[in-house]
């Protein structure tokens, strides 16, 4: 549902207000952008919250886009804001993150029984607003023009909701692609627990058509909660909707604090440049060929690029080794360059040396650290075998920060063998193995002379990696390896980790692992990540039944038409639901008007749990974070609720780490209609099953908000009908009901409490009935009651 009280930020907000984005003053209004001349294809964009215009993604957005046009083919853009169409102009309002979390949800709402204004939901309706008045002219001006909409964060909730309510269908049938990327409002039903795990996340079920490029499967709503339908019926094929990993904004994370992927759609590859190549894709038919570029290119080391970290052993015999090296490393910058790459170093030695393992560089996209830090090698101390070489891998491993979706290496360059467990830290090839996988993985390639190259063999064999003989010349030795790192397929699984419960099976999926130069021949699979691969497949799908629970690790392993292999690894869950550890949406969540002015109302809302990890309590409207109240707390009265439309009040527990549980909703009736409170005692209403005494008077007890007069039942109301006392389904025809003695419906003004006494059948002893009563608003309102004599 749309803001129905203005307000929003998510986007940066709780990102941009995350990352202290500096504001940027907008630039003094250009042309008026409706009259500006026409282009084949036209643009728009929607900024995130707290973000100035013309910021990183919007940037990449066009630029991206522009680059795969060719003239005549052109690009007209417009950004939301940048002037404004018919006095409206999209502000993309900031947050406040003062006192951490607590700041950000109670900025962004109308706040707990204080006041205040919702500013975020007003800044996203502006943009609505303006986004359809620009749409509509533009459209009209350019009759033979082809839209394409991008939103980021505030601004994929603004473009999202002005598809899917404001734009008509004639607008909507204008628009080639829409992109919406960090979405706060973002809905994808296969992400939802069914028998406490969702079926997508054991490869059962289908993806919504809107989704793009979301890689973590449970992913089901935004921090804002969900609007659904999220796409309107029949305009469900021209939707594009991103959500990095580790972006609360969108719901890959339920961790306030865990924002990292919302501040990355914008990079090389990313979600930014893909939604490029698919509007490049869906144009291309619309116009000439040669004016349109939809090739994808596939990137040879995967999503982000190239990690690579060189482990130098240093002790005395290694001299001659160590100064190939930095021959190799001087010649290695472009090579590095050219594949997104980044390089680390690490230095290491043996127990009782001076040290025993150290970083040296972290990785670094220059190499000039690279060899600066290389430059202070020398060879020393040692004097026996075996060397620390499974604590130098592990140092390595912990220390460094690895990038998700790069193809990660390790070239250990040695002539010594290593200590099994290590002397240092008692590291074991198990532990390093494992390790390796946990991080997506890490590919082992000891460069060593061909007497210590079956030792080595295991190591390499078990991480995918490869050992590289060093006949004499190590330099040419480091290049193979950097050669057949470079050359060797990319492995991609469709999740980074996978929920089933024992007994299910798990459906694993590497069919968008591809070969830049080769083809991909087989398949083999680590289900358990022991190092064992129980099955080897031509095609990219394998299946298990765990038969218990279990926290582990699979892999699976790709050979190419080369010989060259990588693997892929992704993180097993077996009963255990991604919402473990987050609290569970409360119960009974009732939403009462208790004040009105107007269309604005106080509402009383109140709720049931037990639930012990919740820390703090927030509110919503519309998913709109309306403020917190304390863990013990189950009733708070919401201020300034504009009531023009069907209101959506809900209620969602926090951990004291910020964790968000999943949130429960009532839905509070527009304000022409009636705010209906349910029964009153001694009533409750359905599905509730009240027993009362047959031929007893029951007094029908109800709020509707304020005084509407006597004439608020529809004709022929209230009725009852008999319903079997199992079921509730009627057994009988519908009765008109009978009021007792010469009473009839009331009002209190003092309690603001409607009234209809019922008069009951003693013959009704031993059935059970339904009473119901319909308003004039449309709505029907029904208790069920069990009669005894």
């Amino acid at each position: 549902m749309r803001s129905k009280t203005p307000f929003q930020s998510t986007a940066l907000g709780l990102a941009a207000a995350l990352a202290a984005l500096t504001l940027t003053l907008p630039p003094a209004a250009a042309a008026d952008p409706v009259t500006e001349a026409c282009a084949p294809v036209e643009s728009v964009f929607a900024r995130g919250s707290g973000q100035g215009l013309n910021n990183s993604e919007e940037d990449r957005f066009v630029s991206q886009i522009r680059a795969r046009l060719s003239s005549p083919a052109t690009l007209h853009h417009y950004e939301l804001g940048n002037g404004g169409v018919d006095g409206f102009s999209y502000p993309a309002v900031p947050v406040g993150t003062d006192r951490g979390w607590e700041s950000i949800w109670n900025t962004l709402g109308a706040g707990v029984s204080g006041g205040g204004g919702f500013d975020y939901g007003a800044s996203v309706n502006e943009g609505v607003d303006e986004l359809n008045a620009y749409l509509t002219k533009r459209a009209a001006a350019c009759p033979d023009a082809h839209f394409v909409l991008g939103g980021y964060s505030q601004g994929a909730q603004v473009v999202g909701e002005a598809y899917n309510e404001k734009l008509s269908d004639s607008l909507r049938g204008r628009i080639v692609y829409q992109a919406l990327f960090g979405d706060p409002r973002t809905y994808l039903p296969e992400g939802e627990g069914l028998l406490s795990t969702p079926p997508y996340c054991r490869g059962a079920a289908e993806a919504s058509e809107w989704r793009f490029d979301v890689p973590d499967c449970s992913v089901t709503q935004g921090s804002l909660g969900s609007r659904i339908p999220y796409l309107p019926a029949g305009f469900t094929s021209t939707t594009g909707l991103s959500c990095a990993r580790v972006d609360f904004v969108c719901g890959s994370s339920r961790v306030f604090w865990e924002n990292a992927g919302h501040m990355n759609y914008w990079g090389d590859n990313q979600s930014i440049d893909k939604a490029a190549a698919e509007i490049a894709k869906r144009l291309t038919p619309l116009l000439p060929a040669e004016q349109v570029n939809d090739t994808v290119t596939l990137p040879p080391s995967g999503a982000t690029g190239l990690d690579v970290v060189f482990l130098i052993d240093s002790t005395g015999s290694m001299w001659g080794r160590i100064d190939a090296t930095k021959a190799f490393a001087a010649e290695m910058a472009d090579t590095i360059k050219a594949n997104r790459g980044r390089v680390a170093l690490v230095e290491y030695k043996d127990a009782g040396d001076q040290f025993s393992a150290r970083i040296l560089s972290g990785f670094q996209e220059d190499t000039q650290e690279f060899s600066t830090q290389l430059s202070t090698i020398y060879a020393s101390g040692g004097g026996d075998r075996p060397e620390a070489a499974l604590h130098a891998l592990m140092t390595a491993f912990n220390g460094l920060e690895w990038r998700n979706g790069a193809t990660k290496a390790a070239i250990v360059l040695t002539d010594a063998d290593y200590h099994d467990p290590d002397l240092v830290d008692g590291t074991t090839l198990d532990a390093v193995v494992k390790r390796s996988l946990e991080i997506d993985p890490v590919n082992v390639y000891p460069v060593v002379p061909s007497y210590f190259s079956n030792f080595y063999s295991s190591l390499a064999g078990r991480t995918s990696g490869q050992v590289i003989v060093d006949g004499g010349d190590t330099k040419a030795a480091l290049t193979t390896a950097l050669t057949r790192i470079q050359d060797r397929p990319v492995p991609l699984l469709a999740h980074p980790e996978y929920y089933a419960m024992p007994g299910q099976q798990v459906t694993f999926d590497a069919s968008s692992s591809y070969s830049v130069s080769s083809s991909i021949v087989k398949y083999d699979w680590d289900y358990n990540g022991d190092g064992t691969f129980e099955e080897t497949t031509t095609t990219p799908v394998g299946r298990r039944t765990y038969a218990s629970v279990m926290e582990g690790i699979m892999q699976v392993r790709l050979t190419d038409a080369r010989g060259l292999v990588a693997n892929a690894s992704a993180l097993l869950h077996i009963g255990k639901s991604p919402l473990d550890g987050y609290p569970t949406a409360p119960l009974d969540v009732t939403a009462t008007p208790v004040s009105n002015a107007g269309d604005v109302s106080s509402v009383q809302v109140t709720w049931q749990s037990s639930d012990p990890l919740v820390y703090r309590w927030g509110l919503t409207v519309d998913g709109i974070p309306a403020g917190l109240v304390d863990a013990g707390s189950r009733t708070a009265t919401i201020t300034d609720v504009h009531r023009g439309k069907d209101v959506e009040i809900g209620v969602v527990g926090f951990t004291e780490g910020g964790g968000m549980g999943l949130p429960a909703r009532v839905v509070l009736p527009a304000r022409s209609g009636f705010a209906f409170s349910g029964f009153h005692a001694p009533v409750d209403p359905a599905p509730a099953v009240n027993v009362m005494t047959a031929g007893r008077s029951v007094p029908m007890k109800f709020s509707l908000g304020g005084d509407f007069g006597l004439n608020i039942l529809q004709a022929g109301s209230p009725t009852s009908v008999p319903v079997t006392c199992e079921t509730g389904a009627p057994v009988a025809e519908v009765e008109t009901t009978t009021t007792a003695g010469s009473s009839s419906l009331s009002y209190d003004a003092a309690s603001g409490t409607y009234s209809y006494v019922w008069k009951t059948d003693k013959a009704w002893a031993d059935s059970c009935r339904m009473f119901e009563l319909a308003l004039t608003d449309g709505s029907k309102h029904t208790a069920v009651f069990k009669f005894r004599s």
